[in-house]
């Protein structure tokens, strides 16, 4: 028997990528990326509804930010990183939309 693991599809992999390529490497930084990552796997249920603001994501987000902080990210970059992120999130919502409405 196999386990399920939810995971975020390889194309949000490659977003996060291109987006956390502006940050400073370093193992705090790749810390908070992967768990940013599990974090988006685990909040949304494609078969769900979502809010239009994508508020589901708010807590990822949130949890986010603080590890940035803590890494040493400048305010600067986490502004630039969470319109990035935002602009994500909403792509991801209007991808699950598409994915549910083809089988309804």
């Amino acid at each position: 028997m196999t386990e399920e693991i939810a995971g975020t599809p390889g194309w949000v992999d490659v977003r996060l990528d291109e987006v956390f390529a502006s940050l400073p490497e370093g193992a705090a930084v790749g810390a908070a990326k992967a768990a940013y990552a599990d974090c988006l796997a685990t909040q949304k249920d494609p078969a769900a509804p979502s809010d239009d603001s994508g508020a589901e994501f708010n807590g990822c987000r949130s949890r986010l930010h603080v590890a940035l902080a803590e890494a040493g990210v400048t305010r600067e970059a986490w502004a630039k990183l969470d319109a990035e992120l935002e602009a994500l999130e909403a792509e991801s919502i209007a991808i699950l939309r598409e994915a549910v409405a083809e089988f309804a």
